[in-house]
């Protein structure tokens, strides 16, 4: 149970880092790193555990958290490079969990518009 709070506290942690976005830009690609690599140890936790709707929204949360980032204009291009290079962790993560649900098709699709969608508004 230790383990699980503590890679809920850093998920929780690095994600509100990389949404304040007042990290020192030599950091910021370590900032990202970590994130990405708690975001997976945490998503393979739940899926151990068979907590599916909890591992969705942590690897959606992921993804769009770096998604925002990689189009934050008040960053600067290595930082929304380091977002942007980290993507396809969650991405692929979520489209395998999609594929093995019967509405997964139709979940990967609507995702993959709201993710286009963030990325046209900016």
């Amino acid at each position: 149970m230790l383990i699980q709070s503590s890679l809920w506290q850093d998920f929780s942690r690095l994600s509100r880092q990389l949404k304040q976005g007042n990290i020192m830009p030599d950091d910021y690609h370590r900032l990202v790193s970590d994130y990405s690599c708690r975001c997976c140890q945490l998503a393979t936790m739940l899926e151990r555990q068979s907590s599916s709707l909890l591992q969705e929204w942590c690897l959606r949360y992921a993804l769009f958290t770096l998604a925002e980032g990689a189009v934050n204009p008040q960053q600067t291009t290595a930082q929304r490079q380091a977002c942007m290079d980290m993507l396809y962790m969650p991405l692929i993560a979520l489209t395998r969990l999609y594929q093995r649900q019967p509405q997964g098709q139709a979940e990967l699709a609507a995702l993959h518009a709201k993710l286009k969608h963030c990325f046209a508004c900016h």
